[in-house]
C-alpha cells in the first residue's frame, strides 16, 4: 500500500519537526508546496529524504481561494500510483492507533474516502520534547467543523472539489465512506497562548482583499482578549481525546 500527502507550508519551522514524526510511519512520499517561507521550513523540508518540495507563489486577490485551488489540484499526480493521499496542513496530524491497516482494510471493503472526527487540541506552552504530540498533548474540544475530508482514495475520486478553508468538500467519482468513523483529526493549533497570538499576527500579514471581504481569516483579526477567551472555552471543554 502506497500513501502519499499532500501540504502547503509557510513559515512552519515550529511545527514541521513534529509533523514528520507523527507522519513518517504512515507516509510513503511527502509533496510539499513552500509558499515563499522566510524562516527555516524550506531547509528543513528540503533535508527529508522522503519530502519532495517545490517553491510555489499564490497568487491572486485571495490567499485562501487561491490554496484551495492548489489543494485541489496537487494531489492528482498520485492518481494511479498511490492508494491513498492525505491533503492537509502541517498542524493537522490524523490519528488512528493501526493508521496504515485502518487503511488497507478500507481499501478491501472498497472504502475510498475518509470522514474524521476532530478536535481542536489544547495544552498551557508550545511543546518543547520530541516526543510525538498525540502522547504528549491528549486533551482536545470537538470541532465539527474541522471534519475534513482529507483522506481519499486519489484514482477513484475525479475531484474533490474542497470549498474555501477546505471544511467540507463536494467530491466526485466512486465515493464510499465508512459506516463508522474511527480516524480522529487532531488540530494542533492551540499549543500554549502566546504560539497562537504569534501565529495569528504571523497570519493576519496573509490576508488580501477578497480574503478579508468574505470573512476569510477572520480569527487572524481577533483582539488579543478574544484569543484569550477563546483559547480558556476549549480549554475548559477539552476532555481526553487519545
Amino acid at each position: 500500500m502506497i500513501i502519499h500527502l499532500y501540504a502547503l507550508c509557510w513559515n512552519e519551522e515550529r511545527m514541521l519537526p513534529y509533523f514528520f514524526k507523527h507522519y513518517d510511519k504512515i507516509v510513503d512520499k511527502y509533496y510539499i508546496f513552500d509558499n515563499n517561507s522566510t524562516d527555516n521550513s524550506y531547509t528543513i523540508l528540503k533535508s527529508h529524504p522522503n519530502v519532495i518540495t517545490n517553491k510555489i507563489d499564490l497568487r491572486g486577490d485571495s490567499m485562501v481561494e487561491a490554496a484551495k485551488d492548489q489543494y485541489n489540484l496537487i494531489w492528482k499526480q498520485s492518481r494511479g500510483i498511490a492508494d491513498w493521499v492525505i491533503v492537509c496542513n502541517v498542524d493537522e496530524h490524523f490519528y488512528h492507533p493501526d493508521f496504515r491497516n485502518y487503511l488497507e482494510e478500507c481499501t478491501a471493503n472498497d472504502i475510498t474516502l475518509i470522514m474524521p472526527i476532530a478536535y481542536e487540541m489544547i495544552s498551557e506552552v508550545f511543546p518543547s520534547n520530541d516526543k510525538l504530540l498525540c502522547e504528549t498533548i491528549r486533551h482536545g474540544a470537538r470541532e465539527k467543523k474541522m471534519d475534513k475530508p482529507e483522506i481519499f482514495n486519489p484514482t477513484e475520486i475525479q475531484e474533490i472539489n474542497f470549498i474555501p478553508g477546505r471544511h467540507y468538500a463536494y467530491p466526485i467519482g466512486n465515493v464510499r465512506m465508512p459506516e463508522s468513523r474511527e480516524v480522529l483529526l487532531l488540530h494542533y493549533k492551540y499549543l500554549g497562548l502566546d504560539y497562537v497570538n504569534k501565529r495569528h499576527l504571523e497570519l493576519k500579514t496573509r490576508i488580501r482583499e477578497t480574503d478579508f471581504a468574505h470573512g476569510y481569516g477572520y480569527q487572524y483579526f481577533m483582539s488579543e482578549q478574544a484569543r484569550r477567551e477563546k483559547f480558556l472555552k476549549l480549554k475548559n471543554e477539552a476532555a481526553k481525546v487519545v
